[in-house]
């Protein structure tokens, strides 16, 4: 068994896993070990790693989908609110 890094077009390691032998495409480099952690958003250059990791930005829809939850909370809370003012 080897240990594969899986490298986005970026060189970026996106990926680890084993597999019975090298996998050569262009887009796996062998490892030592089967660490996710240390190698999983670093570039690949030069037959080095780089000590920064390269992660990805969380996409625009994701922070609009949380702030409409935020809203809906608030709006939620704004409609309780005037109801237990407006009973007493």
């Amino acid at each position: 068994m080897v240990n594969l890094a899986l490298l986005n077009d970026n060189n970026i390691c996106i990926g680890v896993q084993q597999a019975l032998g090298m996998i050569d495409d262009g887009k796996h480099v062998e490892i030592d070990t089967n660490d996710f952690d240390y190698y999983v958003y670093r570039k690949y250059e030069n037959g080095q790693w780089s000590e920064e990791k390269y992660v990805p930005e969380a996409p625009q829809v994701e922070l609009t989908r949380m702030e409409k939850l935020e809203q809906s909370q608030a709006d939620q809370d704004e409609l309780i609110m005037q109801i237990m003012l407006g009973g007493m």
